[in-house]
């Protein structure tokens, strides 16, 4: 049927128009962010979705750090401990030599200021040894998340006394303070107190490098998951360039053939003239 009123071939093009351009608009929205979920409203749940598993890997990249972060602690304490080590080693050759009655009294005295120096020293350590402003020898153990739940670990630590006492999980006493080299009988008695000391930092360096060691593998297990959940993560926010590459071809295509049948449509309502001449 002829008409002027209503042209349904026009009205048919610029329907199809207008749905190729959205879809070309939308190849292009995704490909120019390299999402799927460019526009929301194309995958609603996958936008749930993709933001839970988006603050997981947030958390455990953060839960990483700070487990990190506790293997430096270990680390920094370990290393004090090891030269304190080496300090009470030294300690005790001294006293040894200082057991030797062929020495006089002025020889003695001579290796009693390296030991009272190394006493000196080891007690400003105990003291004064922090990480990043945190007392490394203290009775409080340190813990921090170690998977996106926010379960936590500890790093077992103990405080570190040169006076005498009781020794406990929490509280080392080396029992060095009063130990002198002046006579054969205080050297004498101070090798068996040092041999207690350097049992006690050892044992201690163990327990740390045993959490240590805990740490290195929590370290590597949130490694492990974080990679797991972003593959997952990718396989719903990511976008296959080369499957969408072929849809913009397509919308493209379809585009200039609706405009072209549009304006096929505009012009063949002039046919209807050539009744009216």
């Amino acid at each position: 049927m002829a008409t002027i009123g209503t042209n349904v071939g026009a009205l048919n093009a610029s329907f199809y128009l207008t749905q190729n351009n959205d879809a070309l608009n939308k190849s292009i929205r995704r490909l120019a962010s390299g999402s799927r979920l460019a526009d929301p409203v194309d995958d609603a749940a996958g936008v749930a979705v993709s933001g839970k598993l988006t603050a997981n890997i947030n958390r455990l990249a953060a839960a990483s750090e700070s487990a990190q972060n506790i293997i430096s602690f270990g680390q920094t304490a370990d290393g004090f401990l090891n030269t304190i080590q080496q300090q009470l080693t030294r300690m005790s050759e001294l006293a040894e030599r200082a057991t030797n009655g062929a020495f006089g009294t002025a020889d003695r005295a001579n290796y009693a200021v390296e030991f009272d120096n190394l006493k000196s020293q080891i007690n400003q350590l105990q003291l004064n040894a922090k990480f990043n402003g945190s007392a490394l020898f203290t009775s409080n153990s340190i813990s921090t998340a170690i998977d996106a739940a926010g379960t936590t670990d500890s790093l077992k630590l103990a405080a570190l006394s040169t006076n005498s006492g009781t020794s406990t999980a929490t509280q080392v006493f080396l029992d060095i303070s009063s130990l002198q080299v002046t006579s054969t009988a205080s050297a004498a008695a101070a090798i068996t107190n040092l041999d207690s000391a350097i049992n006690a930092v050892t044992t201690q360096r163990a327990s740390i490098n045993a959490d240590i060691a805990k740490f290195n593998f929590h370290v590597a297990n949130i490694r492990t998951e974080k990679i797991n959940v972003e593959s997952a993560n990718s396989r719903i926010k990511d976008l296959d360039i080369a499957d969408e590459s072929t849809q913009l071809s397509k919308s493209n295509i379809l585009l200039q053939a609706s405009t072209a049948m549009l304006a096929q449509a505009n012009t063949s309502q002039q046919a209807v003239l050539t009744l009216l001449r």
